[in-house]
């Protein structure tokens, strides 16, 4: 049985992840991999810039869970992935 390989957002997010924080990619499972709209312009994620200007914002989110702990790593439609430390 083969897995289908990650999407080129959870490849970026796994790397970006894998600096920060050096797991290893065996560490690593994506359980979130999506294209949203944020009812925000602070990207869904309270730690970022607070309440946010009430603008529908494209983006992404991918959520990472590393030896049982989970990561959610939001963005733009840039792909400028960032960890939200606290999700709205």
């Amino acid at each position: 049985m083969t897995s289908e390989p990650e999407s080129i957002n959870a490849q970026t997010v796994i790397s970006l992840h894998q600096t920060q924080f050096a797991a290893s990619s065996e560490q690593i499972k994506v359980l979130v991999d999506e294209a949203v709209t944020w009812p925000a312009s602070n990207l869904g994620c309270a730690d970022n810039g607070g309440m946010g200007k009430a603008v529908l914002t494209g983006g992404f989110r991918v959520v990472l869970e590393v030896n049982g702990e989970q990561f959610a790593y939001h963005s733009g439609l840039d792909r400028q992935f960032f960890l939200c430390n606290t999700p709205e």
